[in-house]
């Protein structure tokens, strides 16, 4: 009896509201990709993924003004190549996949519970091209503005740049 009061104790204890300083948050994302420096010619053509429309989900841990996140996020792709303006494009040809754990500070409080943030930390994206695998590892930084919107609904708007080797380069060179 007493090993059953101790389990509904603990149990009583870990469902009891916290204060605002520790909450677990989770958020749906919806975002546009841009690709920079991927592949360029001699003739300045640039070949590259071509602004695919992304998805993520985002859990996190709230810890004072710190917090504590791992992102995950999908896209498909297609390939384009563009040069003066003109962008040639086939759909559908690549996935990413990129696991993005991190780390972000408050680092201004406005009016009625906004927010404005920045992120960092690293990356893995794992890009499968025409049935070709590939995994890149890079860094991840962000700013983002969140605000409230119903009492246990935040609104935000999150802008990031992720540094990683091009999607065409070769992981390992030949020594030989």
């Amino acid at each position: 009896m007493r090993m059953l009061a101790a389990t509904v104790l603990l149990l009583g204890l870990g469902l009891a509201p916290r204060p605002a300083a520790a909450q677990w948050g989770l958020s749906a994302e919806i975002g546009v990709a841009r690709f920079g420096g991927t592949s360029r010619d001699t003739a300045g053509t640039r070949v590259g993924p071509y602004r695919p429309t992304t998805f993520a989900l985002r859990v996190d841990r709230a810890l004072g003004s710190a917090r504590v996140a791992l992102a995950v996020l999908y896209a498909k792709t297609g390939f384009a190549g563009e040069r003066n303006g003109v962008a040639v494009v086939q759909y559908d040809v690549g996935s990413l996949w990129e696991f993005a754990p991190e780390t972000s500070l408050r680092v201004a409080r406005f009016g009625a519970g906004t927010e404005a943030r920045l992120e960092a930390g690293p990356v893995v994206e794992l890009w499968k091209v025409d049935g070709d695998r590939r995994s890149r590892v890079g860094g991840r930084a962000a700013a983002a503005v969140e605000w409230p919107i119903a009492r246990a609904l935040t609104g935000s708007l999150r802008v990031s740049g992720v540094l990683t080797g091009s999607v065409f380069d070769p992981i390992f060179h030949d020594a030989t």
